[in-house]
């Protein structure tokens, strides 16, 4: 309800400021996003469903003020299961102070990740690299409200962002966790950029109530608490010839413990890194206009809390994607891939996923 009426409040902005729905419209308002449908074919042994239909669109609606400042809304529609659901997850400005500056203030996403942070209309496989579905990474990545900074200087990019810690649909209180994140980002070529950064999150000390029972329930004191994540990650567009390029995304990601110490207990930060090869083929006299066969190794390894002198447990696990990207159009895109679940416990069978799916950009 309050992005609706923020996004209400941006169009009345833009009234006063003379905008009109002729002529110049389309240089005050824009519409891009992505949609996809997928059949995806579960591995898991005596999983239900066995297979299902899915589809997904993002849409980012963006209005231009004036020169130096612009809006955005982004909403997502999925279809999952034969439910379907519709939300906001972005909502800002942004403004251009100087050329090499820029601010911008409302919900967005955390300079934290570029698994997370690249382009969704753009991903090589059907998901993101599994570690943006860990609580590992949740506790430091996402979307957030806050505001951000970013200079850019030739080749030389800085974030610098805080967070209120809200998070998604989230009202803010005294023990919401407050983040700090920072990000550089150095693209000495065209085909290389090399990035990373810490982001710090942390609480109060506050009380919290534990129900027992319906009918009773106690307070408990919450120590106060800090954790910092650090990510790095490198990528690589490297032109093999007039009609092939070399893709290469490597990434490391370690997330500290998030929650107070407690005694006679030691803290293990959650660490994950995986690596992106594949090949982009252009194509002539072909009804697809390129294919790109790419695979992705990554390895997973959550935070822990044990007692002083215990057992680690068997928690790691790898997940192996494959995809081929045949591209009927440069916006239109067949995805044929699958994704394998390792895990490092002995009583966990391993099982890989199948799905083909079909991408257009606008």
């Amino acid at each position: 309800m309050k992005y609706a009426l923020g996004l209400l409040a941006l169009v009345a902005m833009l009234s006063f400021a003379g905008s009109t729905f002729d002529g110049g419209c389309a240089e005050t308002f824009g519409i891009n996003g992505y949609t996809k449908a997928w059949i995806y074919m579960f591995g898991a042994e005596n999983n239900d469903p066995a297979n299902t239909f899915r589809g997904y669109n993002w849409t980012s609606f963006v209005a231009r003020l004036n020169e130096n400042v612009s809006g955005c809304v982004g909403t997502q529609f999925k279809s999952w299961n034969g439910n379907s659901t519709l939300q906001v997850c972005d909502a800002f400005l942004n403004m251009n102070i100087v050329p090499e500056l820029s601010i911008k203030a409302g919900q967005f996403k955390i300079p934290f990740g570029w698994a997370f942070n690249s382009s969704g209309g753009g991903q090589y496989f059907l998901d993101r690299a599994a570690v943006t579905g860990t609580d590992e990474f949740n506790n430091f990545g996402g979307r957030d409200v806050g505001i951000a900074l970013h200079g850019q200087l030739d080749m030389v990019g800085i974030d610098v962002a805080y967070f209120n810690g809200t998070g998604t649909y989230t009202d803010a209180d005294t023990s919401q966790n407050k983040e700090f994140a920072a990000l550089l980002t150095i693209k000495p070529t065209e085909w290389l950029t090399i990035a990373g950064g810490p982001a710090m999150i942390g609480q109060p000390e506050h009380e919290e109530i534990i129900v027992i029972n319906p009918d009773s329930s106690v307070v408990i004191t919450v120590e106060e608490w800090s954790a910092t994540g650090i990510d790095a990650y490198v990528l690589v567009d490297y032109p093999l010839s007039e009609t092939a390029d070399l893709i290469f995304q490597g990434e490391f990601m370690q997330a500290g413990y998030a929650g107070p110490d407690y005694t006679n207990c030691e803290k293990k930060a959650g660490t994950a890194y995986y690596a992106t090869l594949g090949a982009n083929f252009g194509l002539e006299n072909s009804f697809l206009s390129g294919i790109m066969p790419v695979v992705r190794y990554e390895s997973l390894s959550p935070e822990t809390n044990l007692s002083s002198g215990a057992t680690e447990p068997k928690d790691n696990k790898t997940v192996m994607d494959f995809c081929l990207n045949c591209y009927l159009t440069p916006k239109n895109t067949i995805q044929i891939g699958g994704r394998n679940y390792s895990f490092e416990a002995d009583n966990t069978d391993g099982y890989t996923d199948m799905y083909l799916g079909w991408r257009m950009n606008f």
